[in-house]
Parts: structure tokens; sequence; C-alpha cells
């Protein structure tokens, strides 16, 4: 491509924009994460109708019982409505690795089935633990069980009472995918 020196305006425009893509690309870090729709709101930053209906999406599913947003993240297998029920710090530690996976937390074999719910114990009048076992099978076997211990908290800000997950640990299993928001132990 070449430049017609005799356009010094669009020359200068055309310096700036290689400048600011170099600039931008350079000062990079890789370990960025965009911020989350709660920051943009917060800054006061217009969200799109895309980030608006996602926005919509998370909030209508804020539950007012602490096994409730046990049970959605259980059953919410595709990425995003785990994602959902995380507290606000949890999500912004476990995004970038939600996005590199595609939301997809789950895998088809082997699978989970029969939640059961073995021990709930009140920590504090706004924090439940709940202690959830599974068994994971395939059509060609069994694989045993598993066992999460899930810590949910109650949002007490004023008019946006909800609970959230602040807490998966596990115990590490080869068998068994686990959401980026999970501890798992060795």
């Amino acid at each position: 491509m070449k430049l017609d020196k005799s356009k010094p305006l669009l020359l200068i425009l055309f310096s700036i924009l290689i400048c600011g893509l170099y600039y931008g690309t350079v000062n990079a870090k890789t370990n960025d994460t965009p911020p989350s729709f709660e920051e943009e709101i917060i800054k006061g930053k217009q969200l799109t109708p895309l980030e608006s209906q996602l926005m919509s999406f998370m909030t209508g599913l804020m539950v007012s019982e602490p096994k409730q947003a046990v049970e959605f993240w259980i059953f919410g297998v595709k990425g995003a409505v785990q994602y959902a029920m995380l507290s606000p710090s949890l999500r912004k530690q476990s995004r970038s690795k939600f996005e590199e996976t595609h939301w997809i937390t789950g895998q088809s074999s082997p699978s989970v089935s029969n939640f059961r719910f073995t021990k709930v114990e009140k920590l504090s009048e706004s924090k439940m633990q709940y202690t959830v076992e599974y068994d994971l099978w395939a059509s060609y076997g069994d694989f045993g069980g598993g066992q999460k211990i899930i810590i949910v908290e109650k949002n007490l800000e004023p008019f946006k009472e909800y609970w959230f997950i602040s807490s998966i640990t596990m115990q590490f299993n080869p068998w068994e995918a686990f959401t980026p928001a999970e501890t798992v132990l060795k």
C-alpha cells in the first residue's frame, strides 16, 4: 500500500493508529482479564445489548435460599450457570479459566449422577456448608464416586441480599472433571 504524502492529515492519523496498536500490543499483559459486568457498571460504562442480556440472566439467577445456589450449580453443568452461582471474588478469580474452556465445565464420560446432600452445617447466620456426594459412571463401567464441600454465603448489601458460592473443595480424582472455580486437593 502506497501512502499519498500530499495528504498530511491522513498520514498523521495512520501514524497514530499504528503507534496505538503497537503500544497496546506491547503493554498488554498476558493475564489481563476483561473487567466483569459488575466492574463496568460501577465505572458507569454503558453495557451493550448482549452484555445487558447476560447481566439480566445472571441477576435472574440470584437465589434467596442457600441450598438453591448449590442445586443450581450442580445442575448447571454448562459453565455459564455455574459461573453465575459464584461470589463476585470467585468469578473474578476463575473467569479467565471459564473463558479458556469456552464455558464448558463437564465431560461426557464418566458422567456425574445421583447427587445427594450428606451434610448441612450452619457456620453463621450468613454462611452455610454443604457436603455433596455423587456417583461417577459410564456405560462401560463404574468409576466410584466423589464428594464436594461447598460453602455458600449471603450477600449482605442492602437490597441485594442473595446467596452465592464462595468456595468449592474436592479431592483429586483422575476420572472426574472439575470447574475452574474448584479447589482440588491432591
